[in-house]
């Protein structure tokens, strides 16, 4: 009974995956102008005794009829049989199409098998294979392909198994450079260590991630098959029985077409060759934009469309038009300076604004030193004693946090506002558990909760909403790996449910596979709870992939602010471009990365002019002179794109 109810259920599956493969293969135009060429030549393939006005065998009866030009009789007209040539191209596509895709499928078979077993195996196995392959590649595939037809009988199974035998190389060192992608990566490690067997692995794990790559490379060879039979066919190595393009094009070569100017003998089977391999290069094309994973581009790619859940962003932009929503957040003009008696002030941040919305995420960017974790410190006024805010406002909710008394601003802190700190294991009290300092600014700012089984309730619900298990509770800081360390720092800024998180590096010192899952997890808090975050990090490709907006600052002040799309796709900084040339695309994997000379500017010893004119490759004596005021772009589909640079005045 269970397998008869089972046999629907997968079937249901396979019809919603195909559904969800058509959307979004329909939407590549690409692909479906080579699915559509190809379906015309497939379809009059199959239906070539209907379409075909004569057979193939036919001939004319009068010498007259021989190389007569295109007509309403004979629509691409006669060869030098007096044979219709439109009947022999409509069964000619037949042979053509059958030794394609034939020897395509066995092109695949020992090409994927290949692949597979040295990816997954390695060893001496693979040495033997890829050497093996690297020979088969050094020798060119069609001067070989007429030597070993020539040396058998012209058939057209011979030529099928010819050029399926000696077309696999490609398809060998792709699958196993899949493979062997596939096979590092942790969920085949789990199967491992649950005792699967390497079959079981092959087939589960490693092949249905491995078999896009082999369907599009199945496509591409499909079209190299019948270009290697047409051109075998034309040396006259092709199949005498066989009609196939190839072969009509050897018959008007070799009796004379050319020389009585009988083009159409040429013409139309050449045509049908082309046809056919463009549409499989195409749909290849297409189909590989949709399966392959690795040309999957970011969504800040020029004219690419940005989606945020189930709404893009021009939508959403009009929505919030209609809405209009009041920043959650406004900082006006902020100045921060650093008072060391006997010195100049260190200008740590000169007039900073900008605004964060509700569900909001803002990138703050910029090397150390350039003032990012003064300006966050500032906003909830934990400054050192050194540090004081000169000028501005930092605005929540129409409150100036920068007028308030310290039993009104402590109010705001964590109940409001938070921060998760730079440096975890020295934000946390070694000697007291992690519970107990989640449960303490619940206590603070909640007293409702008081100390009974609500707290722990609590407690636990906060450490389960940032993946750690209930037990960990009592544990200490040091118990606790990094990742978790950090975890636990978001659980306990979410304890009184804050509207704003203030996020200082949290991914510091922490390695690659680590960052990115406190990254995902910031990021689904904030879509899960509504929560709007500044978030200040060196990481340029995390700003692109979770940010809303990007500040850039330089030396304390604006460079450019704007939408994170405008800020990596038209940005106007001389800094800001600086930094994304630093930055590694994995779609532009040649680009070559360069570095900004010098060094930031000292806080209290800044330039005249532009802080960044020292070090800017466009610079002028202007620049070492007046510092540039920050000028509001128009020239984008952003309406807050604000740059500071003195290139941009004759842009306004």
């Amino acid at each position: 009974m269970e397998t008869s109810t089972q046999v629907p259920e997968i079937q249901n599956q396979w019809i919603i995956r195909l559904t969800n493969f058509w959307r979004t293969f329909s939407k590549n135009r690409i692909g479906i102008v080579g699915l559509a060429m190809l379906i015309v030549i497939v379809f009059m393939a199959i239906f070539a005794p209907v379409i075909a006005p004569y057979d193939s065998s036919s001939s004319a009866s009068e010498i007259g009829d021989v190389y007569n030009p295109p007509s309403s009789s004979h629509w691409f007209g006669t060869d030098d049989a007096g044979q219709d040539v439109f009947s022999n191209f409509v069964f000619g596509a037949r042979v053509s199409l059958i030794v394609g895709f034939f020897a395509a499928f066995i092109s695949i078979i020992i090409g994927g098998l290949l692949g597979l077993v040295a990816g997954f195996f390695g060893g001496r196995m693979e040495n033997f294979i890829m050497r093996f392959t690297d020979i088969m590649l050094v020798i060119p595939d069609l001067p070989l392909m007429v030597v070993v037809v020539a040396l058998t009988k012209p058939s057209l199974l011979n030529i099928i198994f010819v050029i399926g035998l000696l077309g696999w190389t490609t398809t060998a060192r792709v699958v196993r450079s899949q493979t062997l992608a596939v096979k590092s990566r942790k969920f085949v490690l789990r199967a491992r260590a649950v005792g699967a067997g390497k079959g079981h692995i092959i087939s589960r794990h490693i092949l249905p991630l491995v078999t896009p790559i082999l369907v599009v490379q199945a496509v591409l060879v499909v079209s190299l098959a019948i270009l290697n039979e047409s051109a075998l066919s034309f040396l006259g190595l092709g199949d005498p029985t066989a009609l196939s393009w190839g072969q009509m094009l050897n018959y008007a070569f070799g009796r004379g077409a050319m020389s009585i100017g009988a083009w159409w003998a040429l013409l139309f089977p050449g045509f049908g060759i082309v046809w056919v391999v463009l549409g499989l290069t195409l749909l290849g094309q297409g189909l590989e934009q949709i399966l392959n994973p690795r040309l999957d581009t970011h969504h800040l790619m020029p004219g690419r469309p940005v989606i945020q859940g189930k709404m893009g962003m021009a939508l959403e932009k009009i929505i919030e038009k209609i809405i209009e929503k009041s920043p959650l957040l406004e900082v006006r003009n902020l100045s921060i300076n650093y008072i060391n008696e006997g010195k100049p002030p260190a200008r740590a941040v000169e007039n900073i604004s900008f605004t964060l919305k509700e569900g909001e995420l803002i990138g703050l960017v910029g090397e150390s030193g350039c003032g990012k974790t003064t300006l966050m410190l500032a906003l909830l006024r934990l400054l050192p004693s050194a540090g004081q805010i000169v000028n501005g406002q930092v605005l929540f909710n129409g409150k100036n946090l920068t007028a308030l008394n310290e039993q009104e601003i402590n109010a705001v802190r964590w109940k409001d506002i938070s921060i998760v700190f730079q440096g975890a294991m020295n934000a946390l009290n070694p000697v007291r558990t992690v519970g107990d300092q989640i449960a303490e600014a619940i206590i603070k700012h909640m007293p409702g909760f008081a100390r009974d089984q609500r707290l722990q309730e609590r407690v636990i619900e906060l450490l389960d909403l940032v993946g750690i298990a209930a037990d960990h509770k009592e544990h200490f800081p040091h118990q606790y790996s990094g990742g978790m360390r950090q975890r636990a720092m978001i659980a306990m800024a979410l304890a009184c449910n804050p509207q704003i998180i203030i996020a200082d590096e949290p991914t510091t010192a922490l390695d690659v596979m680590i960052q990115a899952q406190i990254l995902e997890l910031l990021d689904s808090l904030r879509k899960k709870l509504g929560l709007a975050i500044i978030f200040v990090t060196h990481d340029l490709g995390v700003v692109a992939e979770i940010c809303d907006k990007v500040l850039v600052m330089y030396g304390g002040v604006t460079a450019e602010y704007a939408d994170v799309d405008i800020i990596y796709n038209e940005s106007r900084h001389p800094y800001t471009q600086e930094l994304l040339k630093a930055f590694p695309d994995l779609t532009k994997p040649k680009k070559k990365l360069s570095s900004i000379p010098g060094y930031p500017p000292r806080l209290d010893a800044l330039p005249a002019g532009c802080r960044f004119a020292p070090r800017c490759p466009l610079a002028f004596e202007r620049c070492h002179t007046e510092q540039p005021l920050l000028h509001k772009l128009n020239d984008s589909q952003s309406a807050d794109h604000i740059a500071s640079c003195h290139l941009l005045e004759a842009s306004k």
